[in-house]
């Protein structure tokens, strides 16, 4: 099936230190996640999913048990239901981490300490799944967590993505006058794109809010990408800064 996994991507860059994020200069910046749905229903899609993922670094050179110590902390500090038993290790990654269910809205808390130099470097990441009707209350939670995390002095970086569906099956042609019409309201600009027989995926920039990821020297913090499946019609996701799910 032609499609990119838009998460993959990212984590390859990632590894490789050819992404750089800039967090809007440490400004507190709204969550997007409504005007990102907004956009979407526009173009006549309906909104089905909607995922807002928060990642912030939390130290480097802590012990095993000061990893422990911070996601107990934080847990507590973000009133999340956590048991500091709830570990796991892989490739001498520690890592703490649970998952709930409130008001329609699946979160997950983890708290990873990556190996180096016989110490841990710690990473806190936060992600919220949720649909159209918990969009609202995907928003404020983002924001009491982006609140929190900011009055300690952390800077999350934060990624939203909204999926929505076309019940046509449409050709590329049609999936890419979809992706243009949303490049148009948010005044974007185009940097690049994938496509094939069934899959459209343009990335670019938009003024609409601060973010976003610097690559090769440009400005990214948006991302389109429609796919025509076979059963259910053509779905299309829009990512900022960049897709983070699989479409």
């Amino acid at each position: 099936m032609g499609k990119w996994s838009g998460w993959c991507v990212l984590a390859l860059l990632l590894v490789m230190g050819a992404v750089y994020w800039m967090p809007a200069q440490a400004k507190e910046e709204k969550p997007v996640v409504t005007e990102m749905m907004k956009v979407l229903e526009k173009t006549g899609a309906t909104g089905v999913s909607v995922q807002v993922r928060m990642r912030t670094a939390m130290g480097e050179g802590l012990r095993s048990e000061q990893v422990k110590e911070l996601a107990t902390k934080w847990a507590q500090q973000l009133e999340i239901p956590f048991s500091p038993s709830e570990q796991s290790r892989k490739h001498n990654i520690l890592a703490y981490r649970t998952t709930y269910t409130q008001n329609g809205v699946d979160l997950s808390y983890e708290v990873t300490g990556v190996p180096k130099n016989g110490a841990f470097s710690v990473y806190l990441v936060l992600q919220l799944s949720g649909n159209r009707d918990s969009l609202l209350y995907i928003g404020q939670v983002q924001e009491t967590f982006t609140n929190a995390l900011q009055s300690a002095d952390f800077i999350p970086q934060i990624s939203t993505c909204i999926r929505g569906l076309y019940n046509v099956k449409m050709g590329v042609d049609q999936q890419e006058g979809k992706i243009l019409s949303i490049f148009g309201t948010l005044q974007a600009t185009e940097l690049e794109r994938l496509q094939d027989e069934t899959v459209v995926s343009i990335s670019g920039y938009t003024p609409m809010w601060e973010s976003f990821i610097a690559l090769n020297g440009q400005k990214m913090n948006l991302q389109v990408a429609t796919h025509r499946d076979s059963h259910s019609g053509t779905w299309i996701t829009v990512g900022t800064p960049i897709i983070t799910v699989e479409y």
